[in-house]
């Protein structure tokens, strides 16, 4: 389950200015929105105490919402940069900083008018043809008409959702069906890696807002590229490492039992590749700890470490540890849903692997390869069915996914006959679903498999 991947953490590239921003969720209440060739922008900058890192990132512009200390950590900022400063406004304000066009909303930090925790100013503005706006650590029991007027056909809005200090995610989910903001980003909770532990956390911030789209830390979009429907999103904190699905190769969510990917920088660990099962918990001097218990390990390298998510781990997000020779070379979070499917690669009903000249027909079987399907029971052991992490399903078991995965080709609909994990491997799903009569046919047809919120999609030939 080796696989390539190159990290572009918080570099600016090189392109057109008004065209693709990169967000990144630092942590807190902290945003990086930088421009291709233009002006970045940090929010709220927030101190180390609180379990996060602002990157030593060039800055044009620091937003500053109110006068609390975990918003206001301008000395860890780096660069010539200016305060868009909202710690004194009482009245609407114009600012341009960086070129860019700033406005200044007023508002509160509570539902007393700030009798209780003071002001709290809402900073909207424009960045590479993208409208954005940040509501702070905002308190208030309703938006007034003025500010909505302000907040009307944004494309991107980053809303507090933790309670206790803030709004909670139910208040926060009216809010963002107000604003109708293309996509909404929730933030000011509580994380695996840090915050106020009196703040709400996942799954509880999310569960208010339905359907919810899971992005890891760094996020690159574009006018061109914003969802067509309006889009809730939870990102990961920023960390030194980051773990994605393996089969995705994208980080946002994993699904307990799942196969999973760590990249980051850990010197001294060597080249190692598991070969008994159950899989060790440690390879060489490497080891990767989930709210500190260490996983079952597939592979280890000084920049790749492919692990197994814990079957039992109930959604949420979850603190995790690389250590080497017994030294924390990284810390990151982990986030996990019931579901997230991954799909590593397609084969036809002859059991080939699918290929441009090897391509399947209309009305075969395909047997799709991934990961992701959650817990799954093993109906041939005895209560509770479930297996040992790091131990291969016996050939003999009947390991079924407790519903169907829907799965499209080129945008038909499958039908599935099978899915469970494969007899074996540690925690491979296997799919087997009959290409539709009319599915598109050629070398790169989409195939996409769709479990729980979750997609995953990969290419197939198709004759």
């Amino acid at each position: 389950m080796k696989a390539s991947c190159t990290l572009m953490f918080l570099g600016l590239s090189i392109g057109a200015w008004a065209q693709n921003i990169r967000l990144t969720w630092v942590g807190q209440a902290c945003f990086i929105v930088q421009s291709e060739g233009g002006p970045t922008i940090i929010t709220d900058p927030v101190p180390p105490p609180l379990g996060y890192a602002i990157p030593e990132v060039p800055t044009d512009g620091v937003t500053i919402t109110h006068d609390h200390g975990d918003h206001t950590f301008t000395a860890g900022v780096r660069g010539n940069f200016t305060v868009v400063d909202g710690r004194s406004i009482s009245t609407r304000t114009h600012m341009t900083v960086a070129n860019l066009p700033f406005i200044l909303i007023p508002g509160f930090h509570d539902g007393q008018n700030g009798s209780a925790l003071g002001p709290n100013t809402i900073i909207q503005w424009t960045q590479s043809a993208l409208r954005l706006a940040h509501l702070g650590d905002l308190g208030q029991d309703q938006l007034t008409e003025a500010q909505l007027a302000d907040l009307q056909n944004l494309d991107v809005v980053f809303i507090p959702a933790g309670g206790i200090f803030t709004i909670d995610a139910v208040q926060a989910a009216v809010y963002a069906k107000q604003i109708g903001a293309r996509v909404t980003i929730l933030m000011h909770y509580r994380t695996g890696i840090g915050g106020p532990p009196a703040l709400d956390a996942l799954p509880a911030v999310a569960s208010a807002f339905g359907t919810v789209a899971y992005k890891p830390s760094s996020v690159v979009i574009s006018r061109a590229t914003l969802p067509a429907l309006r889009e809730v999103w939870v990102m990961e904190p920023a960390a030194p490492a980051v773990l994605v699905n393996a089969g995705a190769a994208s980080g946002g969510a994993v699904a307990p039992g799942s196969l999973a990917s760590v990249f980051g920088s850990f010197a001294g660990s060597e080249t190692l590749a598991s070969s008994d099962y159950p899989l060790p918990r440690k390879l060489g001097q490497a080891e990767v700890l989930i709210q500190g218990n260490a996983v079952p390990l597939l592979f280890v390298s000084p920049h790749q470490i492919n692990l197994q998510i814990p079957s039992l781990l109930g959604p949420g997000q979850y603190p995790a540890e690389v250590r080497v020779a017994g030294q924390t070379l990284a810390r990151l979070p982990v986030t996990v849903v019931p579901r997230a499917p991954g799909v590593f690669f397609v084969a036809n009903q002859d059991g080939r692997c699918n290929s441009a000249s090897n391509a399947a027909r209309r009305g075969e079987t395909m047997e799709i390869y991934g990961t992701g399907a959650g817990l799954v029971p093993l109906l041939t052991l005895p209560p509770p069915f479930l297996l040992a992490d790091g131990a291969v399903v016996p050939g003999s078991s009947s390991a079924f996914t407790q519903s169907m995965p829907e799965v499209t080709v080129g945008g038909r609909r499958a039908a599935v006959k099978l899915s469970g994990l494969r007899p074996g491997f540690v925690g491979l799903w296997q799919i087997q679903a009959v290409l539709p009569s009319d599915a598109p046919t050629g070398p790169t047809v989409p195939v996409t498999v769709r479990y729980g919120s979750i997609t995953s999609t990969i290419t197939a030939a198709i004759q």
